[in-house]
């Protein structure tokens, strides 16, 4: 968790830093532990917490959302091109009993999209996953906050590394740096910044 960068400095009495690499990778050892209910390999009862402590599970999301926050969420966080289709069958199916397992959810995914998608070379419920995974942990929320708290820490000449796996963290991570280079940021007519 990166989001609270300036609260440890200031416990550790440090007051900035030369450098921060950020990972903003998930730990594998949560997606491939099945009970942890992130992957759609292994059969699992749905969760997809970091935090076990959290309320929010993907059983929630996957249960209680309306159809058209569905299809946000996939569309949004997944970049799925069929988000509008997942999103209905999810609905439909839940409407006889409720999704419960990884294995329930990737099947209702499988049924949702054309059936020559289903063979294409990545698996058929990796996007919609990660877009459950995304909106149960909030790791977008609070992203671009944390990022620009890291840079507020820098020295002078301080250098800041991020690693991003996926385009939501890297077109991000692309804009903040972008800001962060473009220096006054004043409307042209103040004489002073």
């Amino acid at each position: 968790n990166f989001f609270n960068i300036k609260e440890i400095l200031k416990e550790l009495d440090i007051d900035s830093i030369d450098g921060a690499i950020l990972d903003l990778g998930v730990s594998s050892p949560q997606l491939d532990t099945a009970e942890r209910g992130f992957s759609y390999n292994m059969d699992a009862r749905l969760d997809m917490r970091m935090n076990r402590e959290d309320s929010l599970s993907a059983y929630e999301v996957v249960n209680e959302y309306s159809e058209t926050r569905l299809a946000q969420i996939i569309f949004n966080y997944g970049e799925e091109r069929f988000a509008r289709q997942i999103a209905r069958g999810i609905v439909a199916a839940r409407s006889e009993k409720s999704i419960e397992t990884t294995f329930q959810l990737s099947e209702i995914i499988k049924s949702s999209i054309p059936a020559k998608m289903r063979f294409a070379d990545k698996h058929p419920s990796k996007r919609t996953f990660q877009a459950i995974r995304i909106e149960v942990n909030g790791e977008l929320a609070d992203l671009k906050d944390a990022v620009t708290d890291f840079f507020d820490c820098l020295n002078p000449h301080g250098r800041l590394c991020i690693i991003t796996f996926h385009s939501l963290e890297d077109r991000i991570i692309k804009r903040l740096f972008a800001e962060f280079a473009s220096g006054c940021t004043c409307p042209k007519e103040f004489p002073v910044c």
